[in-house]
């Protein structure tokens, strides 16, 4: 049983699932329990646990180095972790709303509200820590971009994905209008009094001026509901996602290579005033009203080749990581980093404070590897003792609560929103009440990873 089979259904065998296959016509029952015979799908944990391994080097390096040309981090991880941050969770979306055979009537209006209170209590936090960090801070946006695609969680997946194919063309264009609006890029602190003392600022920031635009990520997210609605665990799959994003991220980068220097873009940027320096403009520029700059790969700009290439990147890492813990070996190798990706929301808030700090003075390196050796041992250790992280237990006891009321009110119109009419739902004994619940469109995030390959709970 694998985990996308999340719920059990039952309805008349009247309508096609939402995101199946057209030939996917709906039995009754339609079986989708939750077993958790393999609590979490390791392959999705490691590629969590890699964003944020990347992510937290992102927020310590600085995209151009001492010497003004490149970091190494600007090279490789910068931009990058967070579309691939952004696109797992848009697959944790998907498996929330049944993965692979999507939830239908009540159980997906549960499964909405469950999101609903994610994004509320994650962007919650994301403002509480609006006060003590030193970077800007992605779990604010987060609880935006989860508001946002509740609409959007019934949808096939390819309409997903032409929806973030339409996002990377408009999106830009937006950007650059919002720029001749005289709307400059915000990077000021988001705490929990923003919304109350200017709420339009507020609302423009996590739309379309801040570090993390709604109006970019949103790309991310619906790639990730997309991949979500795939079977994950086929090799046919991981591989067409490694080939795919590869050959995008390719494609990509030579676009731009071809715009800014055979084609002369680059000394038009400079001219415009995107950089003061030839490396500036490639790996750090700011948006700029010239067409040229939508032939920049530039981290966070929002370019449809920035858009594209970092999306093909996360793709890329997501198929390979799903192929290499097909084997046994990488299974156990890869299980701590599996283990922090479950972990994620406690990770990375605690390393807010310290990213951009006086930890370890100058030395980026030590301070990195300082916030890692803390990271891993804790996320291992609480794993075994203590099972689910902190911050994620919390987040999912609230977005449990706000699913079993939907599940818990009567549904006087005994009509789903498509007209089909549902079967009735058996009392459920006292005993069995609450695992039963938890079964019925919960995300596998709110589960303890799986333990070390190997052993008797896989």
């Amino acid at each position: 049983m694998t985990h996308e089979q999340e719920i059990e259904v039952t309805r008349m065998p009247a309508h096609h699932e939402v995101g199946a296959a057209p030939d996917a016509a709906v039995a009754a029952p339609v079986r989708n329990t939750g077993a958790p015979s393999k609590p979490r799908f390791l392959g999705v944990d490691v590629t969590r646990g890699i964003a944020l391994v990347a992510m937290l080097a992102a927020n310590i390096y600085d995209p151009l180095g001492p010497d003004g040309g490149p970091s190494l981090a600007g090279m490789t991880v910068i931009g990058r972790s967070a579309t691939l941050f952004v696109m797992v969770a848009g697959i944790s979306l998907a498996f929330i709303t049944g993965g692979r055979h999507p939830v239908q009537g009540r159980a997906r209006r549960a499964a909405r509200a469950n999101i609903a209170a994610r994004a509320v209590l994650i962007g919650a936090i994301g403002l509480a820590l609006g006060y003590v960090a030193t970077i800007s801070v992605i779990l604010a946006y987060y609880g935006a971009f989860f508001l946002l695609a509740i609409p959007l969680v019934g949808l096939r997946p390819r309409t997903l994905a032409g929806i973030a194919g339409g996002l990377v063309v408009v999106s830009p264009l937006i950007l650059l209008a919002s720029y001749a609006l005289g709307w400059s890029p915000a990077f000021d602190p988001l705490t929990l009094t923003s919304p109350l003392t200017d709420p339009v600022g507020f609302a423009q920031q996590l739309l379309v001026t801040g570090d993390f635009p709604a109006v970019t990520n949103m790309a991310y997210i619906c790639a990730g509901l997309a991949i979500g609605r795939l079977n994950l665990s086929s090799t046919t799959v991981a591989r067409r996602l490694l080939v795919g994003g590869l050959a995008t991220a390719v494609v990509t980068w030579f676009v731009s290579w071809l715009v800014l220097y055979p084609l002369g873009g680059l000394q038009h940027l400079l001219a415009a005033g995107a950089g003061a320096t030839p490396d500036q403009v490639v790996w750090d520029s700011e948006t700029v009203p010239s067409w040229w700059w939508l032939g920049l790969l530039v981290h966070h700009s929002g370019t449809p080749l920035d858009m594209l290439h970092t999306l093909g990147c996360a793709i890329a890492v997501l198929g390979a990581v799903l192929l290499v813990t097909k084997l046994p070996a990488a299974r156990r190798l890869l299980w701590p980093i599996g283990v922090a990706g479950a972990m994620t929301l406690t990770i990375y808030s605690a390393h807010t404070p310290l990213a951009d700090s006086d930890l370890m003075g100058d030395n980026l390196l030590a301070r990195y590897l300082v916030i890692m050796a803390v990271a891993l041992p804790f996320a291992v250790l609480w794993h075994k003792y203590l099972g689910q992280g902190p911050l994620e237990r919390f987040v999912a006891a609230g977005a449990n609560r706000a699913r079993a009321a939907v599940l818990a009110a009567p549904d006087r119109s005994g009509v789903d929103r498509r007209g089909g009419h549902l079967a009735p739902v058996p009392a459920v004994p006292r005993t069995e009440s609450r695992p039963s619940d938890r079964r019925i469109g919960s995300d596998p995030a709110d589960r303890p990873a799986s333990d070390p390959p190997g052993s008797t709970a896989r």
